[in-house]
């Protein structure tokens, strides 16, 4: 059956099949897939990491005449998907380079991506990589860059509010799923963001003569009709990067939990225990085979995420704060370790089923769905913080694991609950 996620292509389709993703490529992009792999584009992308593998499947001559198929490939299969509102500031500038990176190799190969959505890249470890194998399109001299929109509105516009305004503006694309309005996002803005040329010409002065539908359709066209040039497009995109490279950190808050192993730990013999138990007990729940999946809910750093990635074939770090998330990421980095995905997930607003008839986008507890979850110092913050009852925290629990949980309960004396408790 069609992925309901892949009806906007009327070139390609992702389609599951038993249980295993393929995607059909129809004779209508068959101009365009072979350039793809015959000009060396896939496989400098691939061999880079920023672009998903996939293998050719042969497919019987009727099946390709009633679908018009051309190629059935079958991809590398994606273990974790996480959704772009998910992601932390790091991970966003991430996505945001590779997208770049990738046009400018594609540009050197007479080719471009005409998407510029987010929701197009999944990360393997911590690594962004583009999973859309039939978003390119051919480029010639003159031509427009028809995702210059789009990738203003879902990409830059996102990240500047994340640079200039903190990073709780990444969850304002959940209720954004199609790009966010320019004019919207100039007002939200600060006056300093005019004085940045990639925010004053790619969000200010289209925000300023787009305000409504029928001024951004104008406003397409316009940017159709003059296209670009493959100098000129390629100055822009580096000029986008260097922007990228350039907007290291975003507007910070408050740090209250960062350093909380570091500092706040009342001895380093509790912390050594517990790694001690835990790890005791995942060796004994995989003492033949590894755990498909370990989820840990409020994983802070990581510090167990990474332990736990020794006993399961992947781990699924959940965070409320974006600080950790990015410390998480940086772990992964530091560590080599490929098997774990994290994001940012308030534990009282998850993400439901989205999108159209609600079947685009999962629910968190449909994806992180784990043969065991790990919930280490969180129960305390449900319960104050959320005031979530401990009937409702079992629930939340059991709709992530059935077969096995970890809970640990802080004592009321420690100084993160007193603090919770005094907020």
């Amino acid at each position: 059956m069609p992925n309901p996620i892949s009806f906007k292509d009327d070139v390609a389709r992702v389609v599951l099949e038993d249980g295993i993703y393929f995607r059909y490529i129809f004779e209508a992009y068959k101009d365009e897939y072979d350039h793809l792999m015959q000009s060396g584009l896939y496989k400098i992308l691939t061999e880079k990491g920023l672009m998903i593998t996939h293998q050719e499947v042969e497919e019987n001559k009727e099946a390709q005449h009633q679908e018009k198929l051309y190629k059935k490939l079958h991809p590398h299969q994606i273990s974790f998907h996480s959704y772009p509102f998910e992601w932390s500031y790091g991970q966003w500038r991430k996505v945001m380079y590779a997208y770049l990176q990738i046009n400018q190799i594609a540009l050197a190969h007479g080719m471009i991506l005409k998407d510029a959505t987010p929701y197009n890249f999944y990360f393997e470890g911590s690594k962004a990589v583009l999973l859309d194998t039939s978003s390119f399109d051919f480029f010639k001299e003159g031509d427009p860059w028809i995702a210059y929109r789009q990738f203003c509105s879902e990409m830059l516009s996102p990240f500047a509010l994340m640079h200039y305004n903190g990073q709780r503006w990444a969850r304002i694309t959940q209720s954004h799923l199609r790009g966010m309005p320019l004019n919207f996002v100039s007002k939200q803005l600060p006056l300093k963001s005019w004085l940045n040329m990639t925010c004053l010409l790619h969000i200010h002065m289209h925000g300023k003569y787009a305000t409504t539908d029928s001024e951004n359709s104008s406003l397409r066209t316009t940017i159709k009709q003059k296209g670009f040039s493959k100098e000129k497009i390629r100055s822009l995109l580096k000029m986008l990067q260097s922007t990228v490279v350039n907007w290291k950190q975003p507007y910070a808050f408050e740090k209250h939990w960062i350093d909380y192993y570091q500092k706040d730990i009342a001895s380093d013999k509790y912390l050594i225990h517990k790694e001690v138990v835990i790890k005791e007990w995942l060796a004994q729940l995989t003492n033949q085979n590894k755990l498909h999946s370990i989820l840990d809910l409020g994983a802070n750093t990581g510090k167990f995420s990474l332990l736990a990635s020794e006993y399961a074939d992947k781990v699924i770090a959940l965070e409320y704060d974006d600080i950790c998330v990015d410390a998480i990421d940086k772990a992964i980095v530091s560590s080599k370790i490929n098997n774990i995905n994290c994001l940012r997930i308030d534990l009282a607003e998850t993400t439901p089923n989205m999108g159209v008839l609600e079947k685009e986008y999962s629910s968190i507890y449909t994806r992180a769905k784990s043969s065991m979850v790990m919930g280490l110092a969180l129960i305390h913050h449900l319960f104050i913080s959320n005031q979530l009852s401990f009937y409702k925290i079992a629930q939340i629990l059991d709709g992530f694991s059935k077969p096995y949980v970890i809970v640990e309960f802080i004592p009321f004396e420690d100084e993160k609950v007193q603090f919770l408790i005094k907020d």
